[in-house]
């Protein structure tokens, strides 16, 4: 059924219903959830924070590709990414959506799918939003409030302090280069595929356009970069929180994001080519289509991974997070005020701040 023919009423009531149990998650402190003008929440002797990120068709994902369970999960992923880059937890969820009138019933609920599935993993309780149709693409918007005793802001990198990152970023960047290279069947069993954390299948080999010829890569190497990409975990920084002076998730590049510390710290920054952490999935998939793995790495973007500095006596190791084995690593050090990247040879040359930017150029 088309969503014109079931109507807006129809649809609230229906995600009320399906979202009602779930939306007791956080306790008595729902006092009014879906339902009413305004949801009401009971404040908490903790610091609240807010975030808010919109995702718009054709900016920031391609339907070829994308399916609405992948949308609906990393809708929520990239906005509990938020909560957790300043040192909290995400509690409450709004999301707004507006989808085209003419659009099948069944792309909607996938896409609640998705959504029901990042809330899980996460802890948060859908407490309101809106719907409305539109003429042309799609866009979606999820607000997440949060919670948390110490709140870590990007302003407070001191001179000394060492710089880590978590997990291996570039792995997101790399996966949506193969996204837009894969043939037109090969993108069709992506968007079949709904798995989270390795409950998946082994489906052999995906093939792919280079230079007009068709190529196959295996699953088992792009797997984990298409997963980074479509459907990101967010890091739980429970207990980096407890050491960070100064954080961030990286959604826009690691070299972009770090320089946003330094800017805000006022200090500089000098980062260790060979430190940086990749994936033997990234490395080769980058050999194979001929990339740049380094910049994959430091300019690619939506890896979600988190970016912090702590005092050099912290000592970060593999940690285990909420969701899964969380690796840390040293890649440099705040400085003055300089912004340097050292290569294998012990050679400095300027950091350049590359990475997405909105109404700007990447590079």
């Amino acid at each position: 059924m088309k969503l014109h023919q079931i109507g807006e009423l129809e649809l609230l009531r229906e995600v009320r219903k399906r979202f009602s149990s779930y939306s007791k998650i956080n306790g008595s402190s729902v006092i009014v959830g879906i339902g009413d003008d305004a949801a009401v929440i009971a404040p908490q002797k903790e610091k609240i924070l807010v975030t808010t990120d919109m995702m718009n068709e054709r900016i920031h994902f391609d339907l070829s590709f994308t399916s609405p369970f992948h949308l609906g999960f990393k809708l929520v992923s990239v906005n509990a990414s938020d909560i957790f880059a300043m040192g909290g937890r995400p509690k409450y969820l709004f999301l707004n959506i507006a989808m085209k009138k003419e659009e099948d019933e069944n792309t909607f609920w996938k896409m609640y799918e998705g959504i029901f599935s990042a809330m899980n993993i996460y802890g948060v309780s859908l407490v309101g939003g809106d719907l409305c149709a539109t003429e042309n693409d799609m866009v979606l918007s999820a607000t997440i409030i949060g919670a948390g005793d110490k709140v870590i802001t990007r302003g407070r990198a001191s001179v000394g302090d060492k710089i880590y990152v978590t997990g291996t970023p570039g792995d997101s960047a790399c996966g949506l280069e193969i996204l837009k290279r894969l043939t037109d069947e090969s993108k069709e069993i992506i968007k079949n595929l709904e798995y989270w954390n390795n409950s998946h299948k082994n489906i052999g080999v995906l093939e792919y356009w280079s230079n007009e010829l068709k190529n196959t890569i295996d699953w088992d190497i792009a797997e984990p970069l298409l997963r980074r990409h479509l459907m990101p975990v967010a890091r739980d920084s429970a207990e980096i929180a407890n050491y960070a002076t100064a954080m961030i998730d990286i959604s826009d590049g690691l070299f972009i994001d770090l320089c946003r510390i330094c800017d805000e710290s006022n200090v500089g920054a000098r980062v260790y080519l060979n430190k940086i952490p990749m994936s033997d999935e990234m490395k080769k998939t980058a050999e194979i289509m001929k990339l740049d793995s380094i910049h994959l790495a430091t300019s690619g973007g939506e890896d979600y991974e988190l970016l912090f500095t702590a005092p050099p006596e912290i000592k970060f190791e593999i940690r285990n997070s909420k969701f899964e084995i969380l690796k840390t690593t040293c890649i440099g050090e705040i400085i003055e005020k300089d912004r340097v990247v050292v290569d294998k040879s012990g050679k400095e040359s300027a950091l350049k701040t590359e990475g997405y930017q909105h109404f700007g150029t990447s590079g």
